[in-house]
């Protein structure tokens, strides 16, 4: 392990495709990866290191402290980014006295956390039934910017996905939300989430998920566009990802470069057979993602 990172001594020893790790997104370091999920009973925000994509530790909890305004057991899909003098850390929390999920940030120094978040909430949209799934782009000109969900299927509502500007220093917007996509295909099952944008050879690729995470149905769609805000058109009248095989439901992907420099994505996925809790497990996997021009293709 890469021990120019504040790591405990004997981090416990993780099997990813065995264990519960959702809603996965990965930050490579010189030496490895840090792999962060969705909240479990020991952590807010359990953060795990790769040296090399097949051997992992789970480190703790890079969030050991919520907000004031979240609610416990509901931080869901985190974001970590490297900006100057340290790290963000987006993430979704349930706003105290409300039934609604909204979009936070915190800081850190080190990857590992703790990570302390800021005192109010970063993107809350109430009205569109909250706002989850945060996810950061870093255009090829420096600039960053912030993609998310409005949660509406909390609120009898459509979803959306929408992304934004973000400033300097990566704690607030530096202009409103765009709107980018929304469901539009039967496999969507009325319902887009975990917008995610990457850039390759001047496209902008959208990867979203889609229909219901708690079932087969789960998969991830693909979309592409000019700008970091589009306008987006959808690929395939079928999903980049779906069930098969042993894998069912996958989805909420997260695309990265590895060492070589090659595009992987990290999503989570049920084994067929044991799909939903509490006898189920969201599972790590990690594919080849190719990117050919507007296409893209996983495996």
């Amino acid at each position: 392990m890469n021990t120019s990172w504040p790591v405990p001594a004997a981090p416990r020893p993780l099997v990813p495709h065995a264990e519960d790790l959702p809603d996965p997104t990965v930050l490579p370091v010189p030496g490895g990866y840090f792999i962060y999920a969705t909240n479990n009973p020991a952590a807010h925000v359990p953060v795990v290191f790769s040296p090399d994509l097949e051997n992992f530790a789970l480190l703790g909890d890079a969030l050991p402290h919520l907000p004031g305004w979240a609610r416990p057991g509901f931080t869901w899909a985190p974001e970590v980014i490297a900006v100057e003098g340290g790290y963000r850390l987006y993430f979704t929390a349930r706003l105290r006295g409300t039934r609604r999920q909204v979009i936070g940030v915190a800081t850190s120094a080190s990857p590992v956390g703790p990570f302390v978040a800021a005192p109010r909430p970063l993107i809350t949209m109430l009205d569109l039934g909250g706002a989850i799934d945060p996810d950061v782009l870093i255009a090829p000109d420096g600039k960053r910017y912030l993609y998310w969900k409005n949660d509406g299927n909390a609120a009898h509502q459509a979803t959306h996905l929408w992304g934004a500007p973000l400033s300097e220093d990566g704690l607030s917007l530096a202009a409103g939300p765009v709107w980018l996509l929304t469901a539009s295909e039967p496999w969507e099952r009325e319902l887009v989430e975990a917008p995610q944008v990457i850039e390759e050879g001047g496209t902008f690729h959208l990867l979203y998920s889609c229909a219901d995470f708690g079932d087969e149905s789960y998969a991830i769609g693909h979309a592409c566009g000019e700008s970091p805000l589009g306008p987006f058109w959808k690929t395939s009248a079928a999903p980049l990802l779906a069930s098969h095989g042993t894998l069912a439901g996958p989805g909420h992907s997260h695309a990265f470069r590895d060492e070589r420099g090659q595009w992987r994505l990290a999503y989570h996925a049920w084994q067929a057979g044991a799909v939903g809790y509490p006898h189920g497990r969201r599972s790590l996997q990690l594919s080849a993602l190719h990117l050919e021009g507007r296409l893209a293709r996983v495996g």
